[in-house]
């Protein structure tokens, strides 16, 4: 594709600008970032995802919708995108005409995103050659033809909490209307996977008939706790910091250090990993053979975009509990309050 190209062009001459120790931090975190941790939402993930493939293989017609969502930095699309690699059920097949047919579609939904947006963003992840049309029924007619040209049983869309700034006229329970539509299509009937924030179950809700209700499955993503995860945690430092990138943990760690990290992180996954990679990098830059306690101080404090104050840093004040810091749904951090003792 030719962003892609361009996307590489605009790389290399970045990297002209790099000297040997910014190439080899570069080099360090493209491994650390490359490591992927299984976490019990890939199990509990597993359900759906054999239901779809048994429905499949089997040629049953009566297909249905699912729900997957959690909320912001839990790493829902790191999980799927990680999926859609592993599986081999989810990879290209050879049609035996030098060609191939591709199960499994995803895109991400665009902002405010009506029925009309999300059509065309299926299109253009086709490479369907479209133009900007009044009428809504072509573009759902276009859709059904790719997809069926296309081999596509799975539809997977991330971010669908979009749909509900969509406006009003044509907005969530219209979408809802349609996907149902497009799941009940006798010559080519779909599977529908809808990512997103807890408030994408409100989209299935909304439908006037009441009939998406019963075609969907709800799975919500399970939040980390340091008794079900603090093994799990522990193996993605010791991957992470001793094997990746060939450092050490602080030598004056903390004795609750698990417990700040994923408070500060608000017990998701996803915000674990960018504090760890921060903190990592911080490291690397100041020349240290172990990400000590201020490494991780920084690591925090560039995840939540925040000063330098200590008494509002998890890893740097003894009352970290009562550092409160709110997190809107895009998983941008507010400013710290400290709660009375």
């Amino acid at each position: 594709m030719v962003n892609d190209e361009i996307a590489k062009l605009i790389a290399a001459a970045a990297d002209q600008g790099l000297d040997e120790k910014d190439r080899r931090i570069k080099s360090i975190m493209i491994r650390v970032k490359s490591a992927y941790f299984a976490s019990p939402n890939d199990k509990k993930l597993d359900i759906p995802i054999k239901r779809i493939m048994r429905s499949i293989s089997s040629f049953d017609p009566d297909t249905f919708a699912i729900t997957v969502h959690g909320e912001a930095g839990l790493g829902k699309s790191s999980l799927f995108e990680q999926r859609l690699k592993d599986e081999v059920s989810f990879q290209p097949v050879p049609d035996g005409y030098g060609n191939h047919v591709y199960p499994v579609l995803y895109i991400k939904a665009p902002s405010k995103a009506s029925m009309t947006d999300l059509g065309e963003e299926l299109l253009d992840a086709m490479d369907y050659p479209t133009m900007r049309r009044k009428n809504e029924a072509d573009i759902i007619r276009d859709v059904r033809n790719a997809l069926r040209r296309r081999g596509t049983r799975v539809v997977i869309i991330d971010e669908f909490q979009h749909v509900l700034d969509a406006p009003k006229m044509k907005g969530p329970s219209h979408v809802a209307d349609s996907i149902k539509n497009l799941l009940q299509n006798p010559k080519w009937p779909i599977f529908i996977v809808l990512m997103g924030l807890p408030e994408i179950k409100e989209v299935t809700l909304r439908d006037p008939k009441d009939q998406l209700l019963r075609r969907v499955d709800d799975f919500a993503l399970q939040e980390l706790s340091l008794a079900n995860d603090g093994k799990l945690l522990q193996k993605i430092l010791t991957e992470l910091v001793e094997k990746r990138a060939g450092l050490r943990m602080p030598s004056d760690r903390k004795v609750d250090f698990l417990e700040r990290l994923i408070y500060g992180a608000h017990y998701r996954l996803g915000m674990v990993l960018k504090i760890i990679y921060h903190a990592i990098e911080d490291a690397l830059e100041n020349d240290l053979a172990e990400v000590g306690m201020l490494s991780w101080e920084e690591g925090y404090r560039r995840l939540v975009n925040g000063n330098a104050d200590a008494e509002a840093n998890v890893f740097a004040s003894d009352s970290w509990r009562s550092i409160l810091r709110p997190v809107n749904r895009r998983g941008e951090f507010g400013v710290a309050t400290i709660r009375a003792a």
